[in-house]
């Protein structure tokens, strides 16, 4: 662990300082690079488009994921098997072939146009390809799964007999899932949600693909800060920035979750 993670994440952390060419250590250390970063207000918006396509791909996620769950859930046998199959099947195809896929369906003249423009709800193409609302979307599907696993795990580890003291002492239905499964549930709701935020901020490939250049998240500046402009300090201390920010949602997150009902102790 030290040698393959920590070892990695200091290096960036040097190069991040370093006021050599190419991040050559040892040429002296400087501040500037995370002071060009914040005080860039191109740089700032950058960061503010990638923490709310984060939070907007978590909210979406979790508002498909927690009812498919539920009901995942409650079906026995083959039903439940299969359901779980097909939540999970997507990450059997890399996320690469998935994103491309996306360019198909929201083509100008794709079939989701073509299906808009003959149910009437459009007279022409509407540009969905190249847009924020693309990459959302190809990130929503990607991430989908992590939410379903993490989310279903959570209802899973209910017990039993919580639900069925709840029954005896008459309660309805609707007041067991939002007594007793919704609070229960939450230490899982947090974990998948810091996940997949998690995963959404530091994602390159579907908004460099689906994105086409106009939707510009950090991971985009930071691999054409290393293999575009070749300034790697600049590009570490983006990356540095990245990993606090982050590292302060899971910090949240560990917190909240200590004081949830079911929450680590």
């Amino acid at each position: 662990m030290l040698a393959l993670l920590a070892g990695p994440l200091m290096l960036i952390a040097l190069t991040s300082v370093s006021s050599g060419p190419a991040g050559e250590l040892g040429r002296g250390w400087t501040l500037a690079h995370f002071g060009r970063f914040l005080g860039d207000p191109y740089y700032r918006s950058v960061m503010l488009t990638t923490l709310r396509i984060g939070a907007i791909v978590t909210l979406c996620s979790l508002l498909l994921a927690y009812p498919f769950a539920w009901w995942t859930l409650r079906q026995r046998g083959w039903l439940r098997a299969a359901l779980l199959f097909a939540a999970l099947a997507p990450l059997m195809v890399t996320v690469s072939i998935r994103t491309l896929g996306w360019i198909v369906l929201l083509a100008d003249n794709g079939p989701l146009n073509a299906l808009l423009s003959l149910s009437g709800i459009v007279t022409g193409p509407v540009r969905m390809i190249y847009t924020e609302f693309a990459v959302v979307l190809g990130l929503i599907e990607a991430l989908l799964p992590f939410m379903i696993l993490a989310v279903f795990t959570a209802l899973q580890s209910i017990p039993r007999d919580v639900l069925r003291a709840a029954e005896i002492a008459g309660a309805t239905p609707r007041q067991r899932f939002f007594k007793v499964v919704l609070p229960l549930s939450l230490p899982g709701v947090a974990a998948g949600s810091v996940l997949v935020f998690t995963l959404a901020a530091s994602s390159f490939v579907t908004p460099r693909i689906l994105g086409g250049g106009r939707t510009t998240t950090v991971a985009n500046l930071v691999v054409d800060q290393f293999l575009v402009t070749l300034n790697w300090p600049f590009g570490a201390a983006i990356g540095v920035l990245l990993f606090v920010v982050i590292g302060a949602v899971m910090a949240l997150e560990r917190a909240v979750s200590r004081r949830l009902p079911g929450g680590a102790q």
